[in-house]
């Protein structure tokens, strides 16, 4: 789930950076992108429940995204969180294991990047 592709977006990433980007966008395009990502409606049941046209749906989620990506490729914080839940991940399953070593290893790492 966290290994993000800017080429090959999913919409488990789209809903990942709005969580930690949604409130740099406007309350439309933010609800559109929740409506289709989240929600999974289509372009024409959007525009219905909107009362806007499907090409409107389409150009808010063509800019949504498009900030989306922007925000990602510079802040890096949907990147930085999946990293360190790995970590966390990684850490538990070490410590469940009995390697001690391992555990601190990736608590260490986490701390680092903390």
């Amino acid at each position: 789930m966290c290994e993000i592709d800017l080429n090959a977006l999913s919409p488990i990433d789209v809903c990942l950076w709005l969580d930690f980007y949604g409130q740099l966008l406007t309350d439309r395009t933010r609800e559109v992108l929740e409506l289709h990502f989240g929600d999974d409606l289509s372009l024409a049941e959007i525009a219905a429940d909107l009362g806007i046209t499907r090409q409107a749906v389409h150009d808010r989620i063509r800019q949504g995204v498009g900030n989306l990506v922007g925000y990602e490729s510079k802040l890096g914080l949907a990147k930085r969180f999946c990293v360190q839940k790995e970590c966390i991940t990684q850490a538990i399953q070490a410590i469940e294991a009995g390697r001690a070593d391992q555990a601190r290893e990736k608590l260490l790492q986490l701390n680092g990047l903390l």
